[in-house]
């Protein structure tokens, strides 16, 4: 993995792709969790396909930027699969532990927008985080 200076924009950038991977992996957990017949589970299948698409334009805004993603983070393989529950779960606990997950994800994106100088690479990173902040309020209604 490449070291970089403090407040490199890449290294904020490829950590909110670390984290949205993170999150990935966690909703592919949650979403087992929740039966179909919920509305909690039609806002995991949006959140999940959303949170893939992210992941999918952040790799492109590094590749943008003439670096790899893994230079600066483990690969999906190389993860720890988080095992975020054990047994039966309800709708509140899969809401409680995925706001979470979003809300440590707000504080990444915050920090990248902060440091970003690309104008292209602040609009992706603002969409981003609009859209987190809905699935956000979607969240919190029960």
């Amino acid at each position: 993995m490449t070291s970089a200076t403090p407040h490199d924009p890449m290294v904020a950038l490829n950590e909110v792709l670390s984290e949205v991977i993170d999150m990935v992996m966690a909703l592919r957990q949650a979403h087992r969790k929740v039966p179909e017949t919920h509305e909690l589970h039609a806002e995991l299948d949006q959140l999940f396909s959303d949170a893939r698409r992210w992941a999918e334009l952040l790799v492109a805004a590094d590749t943008a930027g003439g670096v790899s993603a893994l230079d600066y983070m483990p690969s999906v393989q190389g993860r720890q699969r988080p095992d975020l529950w054990h047994g039966p779960v309800g709708d509140e606990e899969v809401r409680r532990v995925v706001a979470e997950q979003l809300g440590q994800l707000a504080g990444h994106l915050g920090v990248a927008l902060s440091e970003q100088k690309d104008d292209h690479v602040r609009e992706l990173l603002d969409r981003i985080n609009g859209e987190l902040q809905s699935h956000l309020e979607a969240l919190r209604k029960p």
